[in-house]
């Protein structure tokens, strides 16, 4: 299925009315399809982002994600949904400082109440493919 975005848009309210960031954004993505998203900066390609990522609501239009639009859960189910269904790799790191390198890889999972041991065979089979073993 994959993701499916119709007419998206995006406003923010400022003392002088409303200021359109995204406005008819559509957009279909199949299941193991890559994309970039490219432009100026101030084009919105954050805010599209933060979007899809389920981080913040569209104004309007519709966003699914495999057949589920997750602006219509209620906010713990949203928060369980963008858990087990959504990556995202912040431009800044935003690492928790009180844990681990592999801490904060198995985070998501650690959250998820499915954590086995061999998330932390994984997890470190990762770090090392990305050169940050000794970070762990």
């Amino acid at each position: 299925m994959g993701l499916l975005v119709e007419n998206l848009t995006k406003e923010y309210p400022t003392r002088s009315g409303s200021l359109s960031v995204l406005s008819g954004v559509n957009l279909s993505v199949e299941t193991g399809e890559a994309v970039a998203v490219m432009g100026p900066s101030g084009s919105g390609k954050s805010t599209l982002l933060h979007i899809l990522g389920t981080l913040d609501a569209p104004t309007s239009g519709r966003v699914q994600l495999d057949g589920v639009d997750p602006f219509a859960l209620p906010e713990p189910d949203l928060a369980a949904f963008r858990n087990r269904h959504v990556g995202f790799v912040f431009q800044d790191h935003h690492l928790l400082p009180q844990c681990s390198v592999l801490e904060n890889v198995l985070l998501p999972k650690l959250a998820s109440g499915k954590f086995t041991n061999d998330d932390t065979k994984r997890a470190n089979e990762l770090l090392e493919h990305v050169g940050l073993t000794g970070r762990a």
